[in-house]
């Protein structure tokens, strides 16, 4: 029996069924947004703005084809609701929004007082929205114009506040889904990462990375951490690869600046019959020393242990600060304790979770830093000093 007219017929059909795509756009169709804000105006509604890469100009430049043109636009609309301030966007673009290759999104300063959560509903709904996205709130000043600051390493502005927050030792492309998950945690409030714009060398303002900004929560801004407060906060919770520490040391005559790449932090959560809360905070790391100022020659083994023990001792007392701004100034628990205490004690944490929230700022905290210093560098003492000078 010849069955080989059937088999031809069926490649047929399967060629037809297999190729061509038609409920898909073309590229030429879609407007890229690589970067988006969201803010509130003086009369309560609405401003939204994205920021679309112009295609034909991105390739010229990166050829060396044009010189002074952005490869990049940016649209607005305005609306009583997020979702209505989009719609008046679209109107006036010529191609469907593709938002894909979005990694950032600002917030200004007013909406985050205001409170995000309107915003947040509308953004989870959106299944174009990665979950791999950085929210930033632009502290001082609004996202719209965290959109138009050039930058001048990167042809796509918006770019450069996730490479620096990656650049001072931060993680990336996970601020989005940590709100979330510490918004729905009980005892735990969300926070984001900000930044400001500040006047650089030239005429031109720079974006800058800020710090940590603190959600309460309804979700509206209570206060910010800056950069410092904001890394011993990472530190505590293991989210951060690199950082300066400089610290003066008036016994020796200057400072000495030390740069920790290697982190480890461990709390431990005790709870008294009284429902007292105490938590010991143990925070190490391995560095090297990147500057001295001192009259110490660090290649002696007690000059060097001097300072590491100075350096510790002023860490521990500034991350004992940040921590009682945090629970005195905020009462916003971003520092992990809920969890240490439901980890470690999970039936007192049953019984106190309800009251977390006036239990938070009175913990009695105590905190043991411990950095240890491995190389020194080239040199013991500073080269500009004399012979008599160096303490040896």
């Amino acid at each position: 029996m010849n069955h080989r007219p059937a088999a031809f017929l069926l490649m047929i059909l399967c060629i037809a069924l297999t190729t061509g795509c038609w409920d898909r756009e073309e590229l030429t169709d879609r407007a890229f947004d690589l970067a988006a804000s969201a803010d509130l105006k003086k009369d309560g509604t609405y401003l939204t703005a994205a920021q679309f890469i112009i295609p034909a100009r991105s390739e010229q430049s990166s050829t060396g084809g044009v010189g002074g043109d952005k490869s990049f636009f940016i649209e607005t609309g305005s609306g009583k609701s997020i979702l209505e301030s989009i719609q008046k966007a679209r109107q006036k673009l010529s191609r469907i929004i593709t938002r894909g290759h979005r990694r950032n999104f600002y917030i200004g300063e007013d909406l985050a007082k205001r409170g995000i959560q309107d915003m947040l509903d509308t953004f989870s709904r959106d299944p174009g929205n990665r979950i791999r996205l950085d929210l930033w709130v632009v502290k001082g000043n609004t996202g719209l114009e965290a959109l138009r600051v050039s930058y001048p390493l990167e042809k796509i502005p918006s770019v450069a506040s996730v490479k620096i927050h990656k650049a001072v030792g931060g993680t990336t492309g996970t601020s989005y889904l940590d709100f979330m998950m510490a918004s729905s945690a009980e005892g735990s409030f969300p926070t984001l990462p900000a930044v400001d714009l500040v006047q650089g060398a030239s005429p031109q303002q720079t974006i800058r990375f800020y710090g940590r900004a603190i959600f309460n929560r309804d979700f509206r801004l209570v206060g910010y951490l800056d950069f410092v407060e904001g890394a011993y906060r990472q530190w505590m919770l293991n989210g951060i690869s690199y950082f300066d520490l400089a610290e003066d040391i008036p016994e020796a005559g200057g400072s000495v600046g030390v740069i920790v790449t290697k982190f480890a932090s461990k709390l431990r959560s005790s709870v008294s019959k009284a429902n007292k809360v105490k938590m010991e905070i143990t925070l190490t790391g391995v560095g090297h020393v990147g500057e001295n100022n001192t009259n110490l020659d660090l290649s002696q083994q007690r000059n060097l242990q001097f300072v590491r023990d100075k350096i510790n001792k002023k860490t521990s007392e500034h991350v004992v600060e940040m921590v009682k701004k945090v629970q005195k100034q905020f009462g916003t628990d971003v520092l992990g304790f809920n969890q240490a205490l439901n980890r470690q004690h999970p039936k007192e944490w049953h019984r106190l979770k309800g009251q977390w929230d006036t239990i938070f700022p009175d913990i009695e905290v105590t905190v043991n830093v411990n950095v240890n210093l491995k190389h020194i560098g080239l040199v013991g003492p500073s080269l500009q000093l004399k012979e008599s000078e160096i303490k040896k």
